[in-house]
């Protein structure tokens, strides 16, 4: 009879190729409710394969076929003994656990990954319509709706501001120069909402994102939203008021455009952006004062809404 007694632990990493395969098999021997129950009926003990039709109510070729399957994947060991009429099939569990890691750190270290984290605040331009404002994780900053607010020194302690129409732009530094031929995609991510009064969770908004001038993608923004506190919104802040928003990923490499990792066009590319040629990657994000939706755009850092982020750029 099987030896229960060596059971173990499986564990593979989604950024290790080798383990790719085992994966699939892992994940397709629990894919089933029937392969499910066959485990659960043999935890601790070894069972023979009529054992488990009869206690299942499933066909003996039915059970033979599932045992196969958890067998490739390594979750149960399989012995014979001596009976009756030839030789008797036994099954045990082989393993306690089976731990898929979807960590992507190592994949990040292997990549050297030129990772930059902005400020909201640390802005370099902009040229932005009333209603609008600026907070920080202390206090409001300034009076709201005065633009002359978005040219002070103040606005570098930002951590959540907010306009109903115009554009604001960055300038992050670009690589070193012995990487620059390493790097063929590039990625903005941040927390952004629409822009209206007190909040509106139905309240669309067209948010145009540009980088080095060459306008990659405009998308629409579903609302402003409030009515319960961001995760990180400091507690001053009126809960009737902006508090959290999406976050939201750019991409662009050799093939095209990605917003959230979906593939939006090709009509530009990571070469087009002339990424390089330059010390510095201009990034600007607003709403056109002539969108289809003009719905304005919150924007928050890291002690303010639902992520612990401001604007982070990654070029690998």
């Amino acid at each position: 009879m099987a030896d229960v007694s060596n059971e173990k632990h499986l564990s593979f990493k989604i950024d290790k190729t080798a383990d790719h395969e085992k994966i699939v098999k892992v994940a397709r021997a629990f894919a089933s409710e029937e392969r499910l129950a066959i485990l659960k009926y043999m935890l601790n003990k070894s069972v023979s394969v009529s054992m488990i039709a009869n206690e299942l109510d499933m066909p003996i070729s039915s059970v033979s076929r599932h045992i196969d399957v958890l067998s490739d994947a390594g979750l149960i060991v399989i012995s014979y003994q001596p009976g009756l009429k030839g030789h008797t099939k036994f099954c045990a569990q082989a393993v306690l656990d089976a731990k898929i890691s979807l960590d992507a750190k190592g994949l990040e270290n292997k990549s050297k990954s030129f990772i930059v984290e902005m400020p909201i605040g640390m802005y370099s331009d902009c040229n932005i319509d009333a209603p609008c404002g600026i907070a920080g994780k202390d206090d409001a900053l300034g009076t709201f709706d005065d633009v002359k607010l978005f040219y002070t020194p103040t606005r570098a302690l930002a951590d959540c501001l907010w306009f109903k129409s115009g554009f604001i732009s960055y300038l992050f530094p670009s690589p070193p120069l012995a990487e620059k031929t390493e790097r063929h995609r590039i990625s903005f991510s941040l927390e952004i909402c629409s822009d209206t009064i007190y909040y509106n969770n139905d309240w669309p908004s067209d948010i145009t994102v540009k980088i080095n001038g060459a306008e990659v993608i405009t998308f629409t923004s579903p609302g402003n939203f409030g009515g319960k506190r961001g995760k990180y919104t400091p507690q001053y802040w009126p809960v009737n008021c902006s508090q959290f928003g999406q976050l939201k990923k750019i991409s662009i490499d050799a093939d095209g455009v990605y917003l959230d990792n979906v593939f939006q066009h090709k009509k530009l590319t990571f070469a087009d952006l002339h990424l390089f040629d330059d010390e510095y990657i201009k990034f600007e994000i607003g709403v056109d004062r002539n969108a289809v939706h003009c719905g304005g755009m919150s924007l928050f850092g890291k002690n303010f809404g639902d992520f612990d982020q401001a604007i982070i750029m990654k070029i690998s």
